[in-house]
């Protein structure tokens, strides 16, 4: 009888997943993408994305080097996998990709749609301009809400901006005011702005108040 041949079975490394970024779904890809690399980083993996699978040769076959190169590329791709949300796991869970590809696939598409993006923010936030017929501090909420998409995209504006571009996109009835705003002394705040704009508001609206307390109407 033969004896029975023993076949080592290579078993993959466990590694450690805590501190693994926020699953990836599809928006804010660069905030991601930056987590990923430094967790990557901290866990001595970073190469993974980096390096792409060595090429034997006539005089070096390079075994040794394409083992220890395919045990941490299928660490780095399953790392990378875990860090995508479920619909974008089920696209991407591929023996075609290694770590590296899988990278630069991400980075290939939601990369440039993410510049896309930040295109079409910074245009409507250059171009808005807040009408009489709706709420100044609603239109004000929704500059701000544009500054922070911007700000997702690594474009944070300076407060003191922020708020002289909120000014000059008041609607003509409340140009003076804005002036008012813009010759006052010292630094004004958002928050300080926000105050302005409520009490500004709650002055326009006494008046019309008065007139329907004195001026009731028929009966």
């Amino acid at each position: 009888m033969a004896e029975p041949i023993s076949v080592a079975i290579p078993i993959a490394p466990k590694v450690d997943l805590t501190g693994l970024p926020d699953k990836f779904s599809g928006q804010f890809f660069k905030r991601w993408q930056q987590r990923m690399k430094i967790w990557l980083t901290m866990k001595g993996l970073l190469t993974v994305i980096q390096v792409t699978r060595p090429e034997p040769t006539d005089t070096d076959p390079k075994t040794a080097e394409i083992a220890q190169w395919i045990e941490r590329d299928q660490i780095g791709q399953g790392a990378i996998l875990s860090a995508l949300s479920n619909t974008l796991f089920d696209v991407y869970c591929s023996d075609s990709y290694t770590a590296n590809s899988l990278w630069d696939e991400l980075d290939r598409k939601y990369n440039t749609e993410e510049q896309g993006l930040e295109k079409y923010y910074v245009s409507k936030f250059m171009r808005y301009q807040m009408v009489e017929d709706r709420s100044v501090a609603e239109q004000t909420h929704e500059i701000i809400n544009l500054e922070h998409a911007l700000a997702d995209a690594e474009m944070k504006l300076p407060e003191k901006f922020l708020v002289m571009s909120i000014v000059d996109k008041f609607p003509k009835s409340w140009e003076n005011f804005g002036m008012t705003l813009k010759h006052q002394k010292g630094r004004l705040s958002l928050d300080d702005l926000m105050i302005a704009i409520s009490i500004e508001k709650s002055i326009e609206i006494r008046p019309i108040r008065c007139q329907l307390s004195i001026n009731p109407g028929p009966i």
